[in-house]
C-alpha cells in the first residue's frame, strides 16, 4: 500500500496576509560595543600618556631648577669668599702696568655646568657711588643728579626714588662748627639709616626693563651704583664719575675735578696726603675723610642661571662687614 505524506498548513482565508517572525541581527550591536570600548581605551591611554609626559617634563624642570639653585649657591659662596683677594690682585696689576684709569669695579664671567649656564657679575660695592651716603648729605635732588651722572640715560628714564626715611642733610652748612683738636678726636659721624634698601626704591623696574629691552637691565645700570656697602667710596677703585658725583657736593665741581686730576697723575699718593694738600678748608676735609676710604669691605654678586628650557634663576647677594667686624649676607631673588 502506498502512503502519501500529509502536509499541514495553517488555515488561510482569502485576503489575509501571513506574518513570518524574523531574528534580529545581534552582530551590529556587538560591533558598536567594540568600537565604543576601543574609543574609551584609546582616550584613557592618551590621557595617561599626556599626564606621564607632563609629569616627566615637570620632573625635568625640577631637576634643572635644583641644578640652578645648587650651582648658584656654590658659585656665590666660592666667589664672595675670594672677592677681596681678587680685587686686590687686579688693583696691584693695574699699578704694575702704570695704568692711570681705575680697574672696573665689576668682573663679568660665565660658567657652564651640565645643561645650565651661569652668568655672574662680581662687584666691589665700596667702589660704587653710595646712594644712601649721597642722599643723607645732599638730599633727594642731588641723589637723582648723581644717578643720572653715573648710570646713564636708561636709568634716568626709570629713576623713581622712594626713600624710607627723610634726608639728614649733612651739608657743609651743618658742619661749620669750629672744633678743637681734642673735640675732633671724639667727634663721631652721626648714624645714617638706610633710605634705600632695595633697587625697587630707586628705580621703576618695569620701566627700566622696557626701556632697555632686557631682563639684565638692572645689573647693567647699577655697575657704578650701590644701596649697600660701608657707606664710604673707595677712592682708588671708583670710576671718575662716581668720585665726582660724591665729592662735588662738598667742594663743588671744580674742586672735585682738581682733586681727581691730582690723584690720577699721582696714584701712589695716600688719601690723607691728597686731601691735606688739595683741600684747605678744614670742615670740607673732615667731611671728605668720612665719605672716602682706601679699602673695601663689601662685595656683591649677580648670578643668572639659565638653560634652553625652563625659567631662569637670577639672584643678587651682598656681603658686607659691620662695625664690629661681623660679615653678613643679604640675598635677593628676582
Amino acid at each position: 500500500m502506498k502512503t502519501e505524506p500529509i502536509h499541514r498548513s495553517m488555515p488561510t482565508h482569502p485576503g489575509t496576509a501571513v506574518m513570518v517572525p524574523r531574528r534580529k541581527p545581534a552582530s551590529g550591536y556587538i560591533l558598536m560595543i567594540v568600537i565604543a570600548t576601543s574609543i574609551l581605551v584609546i582616550t584613557s591611554l592618551s590621557t595617561l600618556a599626556r599626564q606621564s609626559l607632563r609629569r616627566g617634563l615637570q620632573a625635568a624642570d625640577a631637576e634643572r631648577m635644583l641644578q640652578k639653585r645648587w650651582g648658584t649657591r656654590t658659585i656665590q659662596r666660592a666667589m664672595l669668599a675670594e672677592a677681596s683677594r681678587v680685587f686686590k690682585q687686579r688693583e696691584e696689576q693695574a699699578k704694575e702696568q702704570n695704568s692711570k684709569a681705575p680697574a672696573s669695579p665689576v668682573i663679568r664671567s660665565k660658567l657652564v655646568l651640565g645643561n645650565v649656564t651661569f652668568d655672574f657679575l662680581l662687584a666691589d660695592e665700596d667702589a660704587k657711588l653710595p646712594l644712601n651716603t649721597l642722599y643723607h648729605h645732599a638730599g633727594k635732588k642731588k641723589t637723582e643728579d648723581g644717578i643720572n651722572r653715573v648710570a646713564g640715560s636708561a636709568a634716568k628714564l626709570s629713576t623713581r626714588l622712594i626713600p624710607a626715611v627723610p634726608a639728614m642733610l649733612i651739608t657743609r652748612e651743618n658742619r661749620k662748627v669750629v672744633l678743637t683738636e681734642d673735640a675732633e678726636e671724639d667727634a663721631e659721624e652721626p648714624d645714617t639709616p638706610d633710605a634705600f634698601r632695595s633697587w625697587g626704591e630707586v628705580f621703576d623696574l618695569a620701566t627700566l626693563n622696557t626701556a632697555v629691552g632686557d631682563q639684565a637691565a638692572l645689573p647693567a645700570c647699577t655697575t657704578d651704583l650701590t644701596c649697600w656697602g660701608s657707606g664710604q667710596l673707595n677712592f682708588g677703585r671708583a670710576s671718575d664719575e662716581a668720585i665726582l658725583a660724591l665729592t662735588s657736593i662738598v667742594v663743588q665741581d671744580g674742586g672735585a675735578r682738581r682733586l681727581l686730576q691730582r690723584y690720577r697723575t699721582n696714584p701712589t699718593a695716600t688719601l690723607a696726603i691728597l686731601l691735606q694738600s688739595e683741600v684747605s678748608n678744614h670742615g670740607q676735609r673732615s667731611q671728605l675723610e668720612v665719605m672716602l676710604s682706601e679699602t673695601s669691605t663689601s662685595f656683591s654678586i649677580w648670578i643668572d642661571a639659565s638653560s634652553r628650557t625652563g625659567h631662569s634663576f637670577r639672584t643678587f647677594t651682598v656681603m658686607k662687614r659691620d662695625a664690629e667686624g661681623v660679615t653678613q649676607q643679604n640675598r635677593f631673588s628676582l
